[in-house]
């Protein structure tokens, strides 16, 4: 069995971590530590894993083979020497996902830069090979996964790209602030980052293309949608050979149908899975190209997607514990 603790299991994704390391056949958890919940039991912050036999701590002296960082941004690089060569590392912040030109430029200063070239993005699609021979692991963001995926197969053609991205108020972390109560939150479509957003930078490294995001808060509890426009000579057709090259990709789902519900990707089609839905329109008339991808921001967007880096790294078939269809309706 493998030993995994988390590390800040009290947010969102630390929360669906434990559920998702909880049901894995392959995991033993030893440890999910909170200063601020330390000695409490697990339902009392996450209701749903009322019966699962833990407790916080807020000590770090636990027996782990691999460790999840699933602390907010800025925190891993503080803390990271106290694990390091200790156990495997996934990193669930922003701390080593970039260089430190790109951190610097989008983030602010960096504390360890020395450590950033130590870290394997983790995109498995991506950097599967380098997964498996990793140490250390940087999970990418939620919002950077699924442009990414969607641009890599046009990297070649695609310069530039607008990035429309619809955004659940998960994917802003459990904080509190007067924005994110239920009068303010509620029934919204809010642009909250016209420009210049950080996952920005994930998307320059992996693909090479200037990504222009504008982000919107829309009423849902989980999941995103990135609808992506660039210029394009070619058909339909020729953007589904390039999206082909996903075609054995265990957890990215083209939708191609003419028919039915759902034609499009749509978030809510994917909530509750590791999966990446993925599809696609040609304007003729302006020659562009139109790519949408969904995914559900916790779990391909964050705790499913270091689940399966974790069965990379220890040479388990990348699917176990995560083979789950969405749950619908939602």
């Amino acid at each position: 069995m493998i030993k995994a603790a988390v590390v800040g299991a009290s947010g969102y994704i630390g929360g669906e971590l434990v559920r998702l390391l909880a049901m894995h056949p392959e995991v033993e958890i030893t440890a999910i530590t909170s200063r601020k919940y330390a000695g409490k039991k697990v339902h009392k912050v996450h209701p749903n894993l009322r019966g699962l036999d833990l407790r916080f701590t807020d000590k770090y002296d636990f027996d782990a083979d691999v460790i999840f960082l699933a602390v907010p941004h800025g925190t891993s690089m503080k803390i990271i020497d106290e694990f390091l060569g200790s156990a495997k590392i996934i990193d669930m912040s922003a701390d080593f996902r970039v260089s430190k030109e790109l951190y610097e430029k989008y983030y602010g200063p960096h504390e360890k830069p020395e450590l950033i070239d130590k870290f394997v993005y983790g995109l498995p699609e991506l950097h599967r090979k380098e997964i498996k021979k990793a140490e250390l692991v940087a999970n990418p963001g939620c919002n950077a996964t699924a442009v990414i995926l969607a641009l890599y197969p046009f990297r070649d053609i695609a310069k530039e790209a607008i990035v429309d991205l619809k955004v659940s108020s998960s994917a802003g972390g459990r904080r509190e602030n007067v924005a994110s109560i239920h009068p303010e939150r509620s029934h919204v479509v809010r642009v909250y980052k016209p420009f210049h957003h950080r996952h920005e930078a994930e998307v320059i490294q992996e693909t090479g293309v200037k990504p222009m995001f504008t982000v919107h808060s829309v009423d849902l509890v989980r999941g995103l949608l990135a609808t992506i426009y660039f210029p394009f000579d070619g058909t339909e057709r020729d953007l589904l050979r390039r999206l082909l090259m996903y075609r054995n990709e265990p957890f990215i789902r083209l939708v191609t149908d003419k028919g039915g519900l759902q034609r499009y990707p749509d978030p809510k089609y994917v909530i509750g899975s590791n999966f990446v839905d993925i599809g696609f329109a040609y304007d003729a008339e302006n020659s562009r190209a139109i790519i949408l991808s969904a995914i559900d921001n916790l779990i391909k967007g964050g705790s499913g997607q270091a689940v399966q880096n974790m069965n990379i790294m220890f040479g388990l078939d990348e699917t176990t514990g995560l083979s789950y269809y969405p749950v619908y309706p939602v």
